[in-house]
């Protein structure tokens, strides 16, 4: 026996107690209007007796007067009769004004019968029935599609069809023995259960399960989707030996072996006993510097070649849909991805020049690679679509993309042409060409400034490789410093003679061609810091680099999933960060800041005289980050957001202690109890502070906060929860099952309450739609440009 659509059978049966209410209404009008015909048919018959009872009165009375003589005349008495009819029919008219007359019966019985209805009392009643029915009609039909929603919420449970199961399985009648089956009965119930209306009652039953279905397949969609974002992804399969030892690429051996000194003091296993991940380290130290101090060794790690005819490469690395979003987008570094297809020939003669390019360019920029053949899916985090290979695209933080689409005319300028658009196309530091910018530059107070003033010319034209590494270096920390560039004299006649460093002079008597860093490390002061000067482009980096850290070290900037890497990875130094959670803007952090500088500089103190005492000794060289976390988000899109769901893993490692240090590059983390940081870099010098390793289930990458991560992958997040996924679907069941039973205006209120509640409860959302119009009217702050 089919299933019985119980919300059917209830919403006919309402259109049926409907039809059969409207049917007794009409009947009962008809009855009443009937009614009241006969009632003024009788009471015009009462009427007409009794005119004719009086008539038969007066007759009565003359034959009596005549009986008794009272009449002496056959005149006298007809002029008596004729005066006495006249006064009765006199006084009958008078009481015919006021009121009608009523026989003596009648009026004897009119006290203990109700007065006559009029026709607006009638009115009155009629539709006070009206409105009980209707009240009663209307509380039916409540009733009704409260059980049409109790059993579609049902149904989409998919608990509806066992009750109906259940309660059917008793009333199936059991088949006559010995009664022949009627011929064609078979072909008449197939066509019965194939009928227009069977067929629309089985949709009926079965449309709300189905989406439900399908809403089930799109949750797995999304997670699978937000599945493909692994921070952790950022680790090269190839080990960059430069970056082992902290140094640029073109670093010579006296370079080399300097770094290796400070990092083997640094990580030996002696220095840290029971740290595994420090052992390791060193081993890769000791690697690094066996190749890079032999001149031999290191020129044949430069020139590694892939093997002739091949397409892999050495200078680049192989990118896919699982990690390009951690290694590229969510990079501060310049990118430049190559997209190809191996068994094309136009991408076999560009690989020679590719990698030309790439290998001269790997210490200013990343090189990287996407094999359409293989990684498709990682295609679509591309700006635009590819439709020729080979292509190259420039990603580049709070740029626009670039593509570069080689051109073949001219083969023998193929790398000339590769390596000019490279040049330009890498982000500028901004120039200061007038008076007015500069001076409105060095007056400004969001950030810590360094300006750098020298021969602009030639770093622009002559020389622009080689300033490259300026470049990167301006692009890659200009979150947290205000990085300019002007002409020396254009410097010396707005700001003064103090602000360039003064060069010495070569054998010709010429002064050399020095660049000067002024520097305004506090911000908010509009004097002068201090100034270093630099021979060449190479100091010149050293120096920056030496500034922005000793800035970004008096300050706690709210670390990210972007800048984590720039903040606690270490720049050629051992690095700690300090986390300061749910630290706000005030006092409390200032004075935390001023403690932690007294405690730098009373260590630094402790080791000149260590070594003033004793020449030999040595101590390992480090410095403490201090950086900002937050457990909750801020609607404001200029505010933090808060951190990810593993940070609470990392976090209850320590105990949830306000303030924690955290080696990233040993994944050590330890509490910091003492209220006071003034001793805080002798407690991890002199291994007071005990830390601990983390559980290999922690995400370390993943717990921090991204500001940059999608709606998607929030609520992919979200839903990949077993809570979340349950809320979801009885809220999307709930929802089916409500709405066929309301108005279209209805639904477009409940529709925006809904988007409301959403947005004052899902701070990412209420943050997106406000960074929309922020970032309309201020599209040149940082958070903008990174959105964009």
């Amino acid at each position: 026996m089919g299933k019985v659509d119980r919300c059917a059978q209830f919403k006919k049966e309402s259109q049926s107690a409907r039809k059969r209410f409207v049917a007794d209404q009409r009947q009962a009008a008809k009855e009443q209007a009937k009614a009241d015909k006969e009632e003024a048919k009788v009471q015009e018959e009462r009427l007409a007796q009794e005119r004719a009872q009086a008539r038969q009165a007066g007759s009565s009375k003359f034959q009596r007067a005549m009986q008794q003589g009272k009449a002496n005349t056959t005149f006298a008495s007809a002029a008596a009769l004729v005066s006495e009819e006249v006064g009765s029919e006199g006084e009958d008219d008078d009481d015919a004004e006021t009121e009608p007359a009523v026989p003596e019966y009648v009026s004897r019985n009119s006290e203990s019968q109700p007065k006559k209805e009029t026709a607006a009392s009638r009115k009155k009643q009629q539709a006070e029935r009206n409105k009980d029915d209707m009240t009663l009609l209307l509380e039916e039909e409540r009733a009704a599609r409260r059980q049409r929603i109790i059993w579609r919420l049902l149904r989409l449970l998919l608990v509806g069809f066992v009750i109906e199961a259940y309660r059917e399985k008793p009333s199936q009648p059991a088949p006559k023995e010995g009664k022949p089956k009627k011929k064609g009965g078979k072909n008449s119930s197939e066509s019965e259960a194939w009928s227009i209306s069977s067929l629309r009652e089985k949709a009926n039953v079965f449309t709300g399960p189905v989406l439900m279905l399908i809403f089930t397949f799109f949750l797995g969609f999304l997670v699978i989707a937000g599945e493909d974002f692994d921070p952790e992804a950022v680790v090269s399969s190839e080990v960059n030996l430069y970056e082992v030892l902290g140094i640029s690429s073109d670093a010579d051996v006296l370079a080399v072996r300097k770094a290796y000194k400070n990092l083997a003091l640094t990580w030996h296993p002696d220095k840290n006993p029971g740290c595994e991940a420090c052992a390791n380290r060193f081993a890769k130290i000791g690697e690094a510097y066996e190749i890079l101090n032999n001149p031999e060794k290191k020129a044949a790690y430069d020139q590694r070649r892939a093997p002739d005819g091949s397409l892999d490469s050495v200078a680049s690395v192989e990118l896919t849909a699982d990690d390009f979003e951690a290694r590229v987008l969510r990079s501060n570094d310049v990118w430049f991805v190559e997209v190809y297809d191996p068994t094309e020939g136009m991408c076999k003669s560009f690989h020679p020049v590719w990698e030309d390019v790439a290998q001269k360019n790997q210490h200013v920029a990343r090189f990287g690679r996407i094999d359409m053949t293989k990684h498709r899916r990682a295609l679509r985090f591309l700006p635009q679509r590819v439709v020729l290979t080979p292509v190259v695209f420039r990603l580049a933080r709070g740029h626009a993309p670039e593509m570069f689409q080689p051109q073949w005319n001219d083969e023998g300028r193929g790398s000339s042409q590769l390596m000019r658009w490279v040049q330009d196309l890498f982000p500028q530091v901004p120039t200061l060409e007038t008076g007015a910018s500069l001076k409105s530059f060095w007056k400004a107070s969001e950030k810590p400034r360094l300006l750098l003033s020298g021969p602009i010319a030639s770093a622009t034209r002559g020389r622009a490789r080689e300033f490259l590494q300026v470049q990167r270096v301006a692009h890659m920390w200009d979150e947290f410093v205000s990085i300019g560039m002007a002409d020396s004299q254009l410097v010396q006649q707005t700001l003064g003679n103090e602000f360039v460093a003064r060069g010495k002079a070569s054998g010709k008597g010429r002064p050399e061609a020095t660049w000067t860093i002024a520097a305004q490390i506090h911000i908010g002061e509009g004097d002068l810091g201090e100034t270093k000067g630099a021979t060449s482009v190479e100091t010149l980096v050293q120096k920056l680099q030496e500034l922005i850290t000793r800035a970004i070290i008096d300050q706690a900037p709210h670390i990210t999933m972007r800048n984590h890497q720039q903040l606690c990875g270490g720049q050629g130094v051992r690095t700690f960060c300090l986390f300061m959670v749910d630290a706000s803007e005030g006092g409390s952090i200032s004075s935390s800041m001023e403690e932690l500088k007294a405690s730098r500089v009373s260590f630094a103190q402790e080791v000149l005289e260590l070594k003033s005492a004793d020449e030999e000794a040595t101590e390992e060289q480090f410095h403490i980050q201090p950086v900002r976390v937050m457990t909750s988000s801020s609607r404001m899109p200029w505010l933090p957001v808060a951190a990810g769901s593993s940070f609470r893993s990392m976090w209850a490692e320590v105990d949830h202690a306000s303030m924690f240090v955290m080696e990233l590059e040993t994944r050590r983390v330890a509490a910091v109890k003492t209220p006071s940081l003034r001793e805080l870099y002798q407690q991890i010098a002199y291994d007071d502070l005990r830390f601990k390793d983390l559980s290999e289930h922690v995400q370390l990458v993943r717990g921090l906060p991204d500001p940059e991560v999608s709606l998607q992958r929030e609520l992919a997040h979200c839903l990949s929860t077993a809570p979340g996924a349950l809320a979801a679907f009885v809220l999307v069941a709930t929802a089916i099952a409500i709405l066929p039973e309301l108005s279209l205006p209805t639904i477009v209120a409940i529709s925006v309450a809904i988007l409301g509640l959403a947005l004052g409860s899902w701070p990412m959302a209420t943050r997106r739609l406000i960074s929309f119009f922020w970032c309309t009217m201020s599209p040149s702050s940082f958070e903008c440009r990174v959105g964009s």
